[in-house]
């Protein structure tokens, strides 16, 4: 289930300038504040008259690709850091684990925040600020990982075999690792999705005229009060959905576990 949902939004993204009915920030003066089922309308209009299951559709397609960059570079960053303490140097182990245990102890959301107010309102941005405030977490179980590997059996046979350190690095610990990785790449994918949202529900996300999730419920929040409850509710709906989605799809892959021997 949490499978088809996530497809579902990807479809939706991937196909927002064909499915799309309307130009998603063309306003309409005689469409304005329309209520969901109204005709040429299935969700409704915002106060400006814009469409908003085209402006829904597109910003799919902007948050999903904000949060599946993000989660890709802090994972990629988080791996290699973390396999790097695991197989390096005592001092650069310590190093790289006692600046993840240091910044882990800030609040997240709080440092993305500062990093996006100083460098200005971008895709960049935000995708940036995510990825430099969340690969601690990564890191660390990259970490435990690499280094409970160095231990196994299949391990130790590859080297006695000959394997150089680099060969037995990237063919046996990495690849074996990468289960557990791929857990936290998927909730790392949701935690990104939410960081876009609240970045740019705060104004220093995504610049407020390209549709996003979070720029939606910005847009929506003055009006909540209004009536106008749906402008609030399909974005909110979105963005619970395809985070709870993503939880899902991370419990999962962390059951399966590694599998020994794997060489890909």
């Amino acid at each position: 289930m949490a499978g088809g949902v996530l497809v579902v939004m990807g479809a939706a993204a991937l196909g927002a300038p064909w499915l799309a009915p309307y130009d998603p920030v063309a306003t309409d003066t005689a469409a304005i504040s329309l209520p969901p089922g109204s005709p040429g309308h299935v969700l409704g209009t915002d106060s400006l008259g814009r469409d908003l299951f085209s402006r829904m559709l597109h910003g799919a397609r902007l948050s999903l690709l904000v949060g599946l960059g993000a989660a890709a570079l802090t994972v990629a960053a988080g791996t290699a850091l973390g396999a790097v303490a695991a197989v390096g140097p005592r001092w650069l182990d310590a190093l790289i684990t006692r600046t993840a245990d240091a910044l882990l102890a800030l609040p997240m959301v709080l440092m993305a925040l500062t990093l996006a107010a100083v460098a200005g309102p971008s895709v960049a941005t935000v995708v940036g600020a995510i990825a430099i405030t969340a690969w601690m977490p990564v890191a660390l179980v990259a970490r435990a990982e690499v280094a409970a590997l160095r231990e196994r059996p299949f391990v130790r046979a590859a080297t006695s075999l000959g394997l150089s350190r680099t060969r037995v690095f990237v063919r046996h610990l990495v690849p074996n690792a990468l289960p557990p990785i791929a857990a936290i790449a998927a909730f790392e994918a949701g935690h990104a999705i939410l960081t876009e949202s609240t970045l740019s529900f705060l104004g220093v996300g995504i610049p407020v005229n390209r549709p996003s999730w979070g720029n939606l419920l910005t847009d929506a929040r003055a009006h909540l009060l209004t009536g106008q409850w749906y402008t609030v509710a399909f974005p909110a709906a979105a963005i619970v959905a395809t985070i709870v989605a993503l939880n899902a799809v991370a419990a999962g892959l962390d059951r399966r576990g590694p599998v020994e021997g794997r060489t890909w």
